[in-house]
């Protein structure tokens, strides 16, 4: 049975997404400019001189698990056939709802060909016993 994320990044808004890859991205740019301004005078091992170069990296190094959770969740909402932008739980426990509803009901599909199932409806007096009978013989 598929299992639908109703936590988190998953089912939230675009804009509630996107506040939280900002708090996400400055702590983690703070904590690494707050590394390398405590120690100035040794350049660190992945320094190639420039400001400019060495500045793009480390933004894209902090942002590319920003960048590739968004793509997973956009893939995954698009393979689900749900909307992109907005808040998808309300649609998550729908489809959950529909996918237990077709399970229980080929569950109870399967349990006609159990003599079991029978044998209950017997003792309950819902069928008779010549009918248990002939679908006794009909499952053996």
């Amino acid at each position: 049975m598929t299992h639908y994320n109703h936590n988190g990044l998953f089912a939230a808004s675009f804009f509630i997404r996107i506040i939280a890859y900002i708090f996400g991205f400055l702590f983690f740019y703070l904590i690494i400019v707050g590394a390398l301004i405590m120690n100035p005078q040794n350049q660190p091992p992945f320094s190639s001189g420039s400001a400019l170069i060495d500045g793009s990296l480390l933004i894209l190094t902090v942002a590319s698990p920003f960048i590739f959770t968004e793509y997973k969740i956009r893939k995954n909402r698009r393979k689900l056939g749900l909307p992109i932008y907005k808040n998808v739980t309300g649609d998550l426990l729908y489809m959950e709802a529909q996918k237990n509803a077709d399970f229980e009901n080929k569950s109870y599909g399967l349990k006609k060909h159990d003599l079991s199932y029978w044998y209950e409806l017997k003792e309950k007096g819902a069928i008779s016993k010549e009918e248990y009978e002939s679908k006794k013989k009909e499952l053996l």
